[in-house]
């Protein structure tokens, strides 16, 4: 895992990983059948870790504040977690279990009660899109936050979930016109 948060785009191989860890390289495809495998043995971890931040978040603030702190103090393990495709999730069922785990616990804590479930699911992807947008474009240094803490400020209120009045910062962007 250290390895992996260490290394935001996780382009190691498992050779490095075997060396960091001083086994043979041959040892780790008794435990795994390729990188991709270890990659969602990974992110299975972080959507297990991810899930215990959010299951006591008694409101929709909370929640998406929790989820943006731990995109950010966490970003390699959050990037490998993020980087599976819906088939890689479906290809590996302990993956898709935590990745359920943690859709679940959004459901619970995000929709609004008396909807449809079909409803109640695009309230939870409008949300997690909206922090994982944010949080690409300040991780990506197009926003321009002073703090990882006024990111998580900034997305609540985008998500209408600030309860503090916008107070005078440094602009998100600037400098915009349709002139070339």
């Amino acid at each position: 895992m250290r390895l992996i948060e260490d290394d935001a785009s996780a382009g190691f191989s498992l050779r490095a990983l075997a060396d960091r860890l001083g086994v043979a390289h041959r040892a780790l495809y008794n435990h795994f059948a390729d990188r991709d495998a270890l990659l969602a043995s990974v992110a299975a971890r972080g959507f297990h870790r991810l899930s215990d931040s959010l299951i006591d978040a008694p409101d929709a603030a909370s929640f998406l504040a929790a989820y943006v702190r731990f995109a950010l103090d966490q970003p390699g393990l959050y990037a490998v977690m993020m980087a599976r495709s819906y088939d890689q999730f479906n290809a590996a069922p302990l993956l898709r279990a935590a990745a359920d785990r943690m859709i679940a616990i959004a459901l619970r804590v995000l929709a609004v009660d008396g909807t449809d479930d079909d409803t109640r699911r695009r309230a939870v992807m409008r949300v997690w899109m909206l922090a994982h947008g944010g949080i690409g474009l300040h991780r990506s240094g197009v926003l321009r936050m002073r703090s990882d803490e006024e990111l998580v400020t900034e997305i609540l209120r985008i998500a209408g979930l600030a309860e503090d009045e916008p107070q005078p910062h440094q602009p998100l962007w600037s400098g915009t016109s349709e002139k070339e």
